[in-house]
């Protein structure tokens, strides 16, 4: 599928923030913020890599891209500063701190927010089924459309769901 159609199966909130970012970009050149430009850059190289494997446009695979980059950012900084190499710690903190910014902008559920709302949904299961219901049917309820109205991605929900159930059922 043309880069151009994908495009246009983006989601409102992905293209927003594509726009926000270009025009950060700009905004960094003319103000010749190295830093910010270089890794305003590398997130969009990203999102483009994303776009070409055949990725979905959406903010929750953005909450994930930036997920994973503030994680290799923040593993860096803490490499770099157990050698001490605090110049090159400092650039990664600040990388880090520039993709958060773009990550609190994403209209997703934080983790919080998702764990407490998996929380009372798995409260209200039990006590609308009782104990006998099991984990692989409580699974099979966590579906795409679910997870949209929570502002949040399936993927998110199961992962918390057997944690939470073993701590309410006791299994």
């Amino acid at each position: 599928m043309f880069a151009s159609v994908r495009r246009l199966q983006a989601s409102s909130a992905y293209t927003q923030l594509m726009a926000l970012m270009k025009q950060d970009l700009k905004q960094a050149m003319l103000a010749k913020n190295k830093i910010e430009k270089n890794t305003i850059r590398s997130v969009l190289s990203s999102i483009k890599n994303s776009e070409i494997d055949g990725g979905k446009q959406t903010e929750f695979d953005l909450y994930r891209l930036f997920n994973k980059m503030i994680k290799q950012r923040d593993e860096s900084h803490q490499l770099y500063v157990s050698q001490q190499r605090l110049d090159l710690a400092e650039v990664e903190a600040l990388e880090s701190q520039i993709i958060r910014r773009y990550l609190a902008s994403l209209p997703v559920a934080s983790e919080q927010e998702i764990a407490a709302k998996t929380e009372q949904w798995l409260v209200e299961l039990r006590e609308k089924n009782g104990t006998d219901l099991q984990m692989k049917d409580v699974m099979k309820q966590v579906t795409d459309e679910f997870a949209q109205n929570w502002n949040t991605f399936p993927a998110a929900i199961r992962s918390l769901v057997p944690l939470l159930y073993k701590r309410l059922w006791g299994n």
